[in-house]
């Protein structure tokens, strides 16, 4: 059962830095990074997870959907982050709220970007990314066998 403490966390994020980041395996998934900072049971939150993700220059992290709506604070650096089907131009202090399973991804040009992301669930490990063309892939191979 989740504690239900009051207590407040704080996070050093410079202390965080040097670790390694996480990646997809995939490449087709992206090569956006992220740093998840906030996350039980590495912390003790029981309602929220949060992080910080990279989109290198000319980058991508791929179109995906996810049953949690997230939240995107935009740190640093610019770029595009499509939200159903629509691109939307994006850069430092812009703050971007994405719907409950809405398909969407970050795109850059020119510039790195980089961005905190904010969940409303207890551990990004409940979190479970459905990327398009994954799911096309497979519906295609259904279509094939019919």
């Amino acid at each position: 059962m989740p504690s239900t403490s009051k207590k407040p966390i704080i996070i050093d994020t410079a202390a965080q830095s040097h670790n390694t980041p996480s990646s997809f395996a995939e490449k087709e998934r992206g090569n956006a990074t992220w740093h998840t900072l906030l996350s039980s049971p590495g912390t003790a939150s029981t309602s929220l997870t949060s992080g910080i993700a990279t989109c290198p220059t000319n980058g991508a992290l791929a179109l995906h959907r996810h049953t949690q709506a997230e939240v995107y604070y935009i740190l640093d650096g610019s770029g595009e982050v499509e939200i159903e089907g629509e691109r939307y131009p994006v850069s430092k202090g812009n703050l971007i709220w994405i719907p409950g399973d809405a398909e969407h991804g970050v795109f850059c040009g020119d510039d790195e970007l980089k961005w905190l992301y904010i969940f409303p669930e207890s551990s990004f490990d409940n979190i479970v990314y459905r990327f398009s063309s994954e799911v096309k892939k497979v519906g295609d191979k259904i279509k094939s066998k019919l």
